[in-house]
């Protein structure tokens, strides 16, 4: 835009010159006659003299129109490429915003997606954490079912020796070794006194079902014998952990 402005205002530059060319040409064949004319006839020099004054004037007045219509055409020009690079460099600014703010957005986009990438990866490493806590306390609990399940197991009964100091009705020491022993395998916390009561029944009861006895709430021998047997591994098991 900036260089076709300025070949149409040169063109019309070149039209005011050559229009000054045709108007002061005139006169400056007149001026040339009127100086011939002094030369040759001395008695005309007076009269000569005025009208080149006048011409010379005229051309001067001429050059100085012709030269403040070129001085305004140049301001006019200037003007016009300087509103058109401002217009120009407004643009490009406006443009250079536009598109830094879109990479401001795009880069706290990828900002958020990287804090919930990382706030998943801290996730999936918590969960993985405790499956494998879980799988281990699993596989402990499964080892101690299966001791259990082998401690708790009916044994073989051999007669008399078997029930060796076991009566078909339990003393009362066999009641309180009994309530001892329920109390701590967790089956609650039983009071000592060799009565069997609704709670210490309803402890035998729990008990028969877990180790897979049949289930009748009373302190037969084999109950009695099974809850021997696992309150003295219990306690082993704790004597080693302390």
């Amino acid at each position: 835009m900036t260089v076709h402005c300025f070949l149409r205002g040169r063109s019309f530059f070149d039209h005011v010159l050559a229009h000054l060319g045709r108007v002061l040409h005139p006169a400056l064949e007149a001026l040339t006659v009127e100086r011939i004319i002094v030369t040759r006839t001395p008695e005309r020099r007076g009269s000569s003299i005025s009208r080149l004054t006048i011409s010379g004037l005229a051309v001067a007045a001429i050059t100085g129109w012709g030269a403040y219509a070129y001085s305004v055409l140049s301001s006019t020009q200037l003007e016009q490429q300087v509103s058109g690079q401002t217009a120009a460099l407004r643009e490009y600014q406006a443009q250079f915003l536009s598109e830094r703010r879109k990479a401001e957005n795009e880069a706290g986009e990828i900002r958020k997606l990287q804090e919930q990438l990382a706030l998943a990866k801290g996730e999936i490493e918590q969960l993985t954490v405790k499956h494998t806590e879980t799988e281990a306390s699993l596989s402990a609990a499964r080892e101690q079912l299966a001791s259990l399940q082998d401690i708790h197991a009916p044994p073989a009964l051999d007669g008399a020796v078997a029930l060796r100091g076991v009566t078909p009705l339990p003393t009362k020491q066999d009641v309180i070794a009994a309530q001892k022993a329920l109390t701590d395998l967790g089956f609650g916390k039983l009071e000592a006194d060799g009565v069997v009561g609704a709670t210490t029944r309803q402890a035998i009861e729990e008990y028969q079902r877990l180790v897979g006895l049949t289930v009748t709430g009373q302190l037969h021998a084999q109950t009695l014998q099974s809850l021997m047997r696992s309150a003295k591994v219990v306690a082993a098991q704790n004597e080693r952990t302390e």
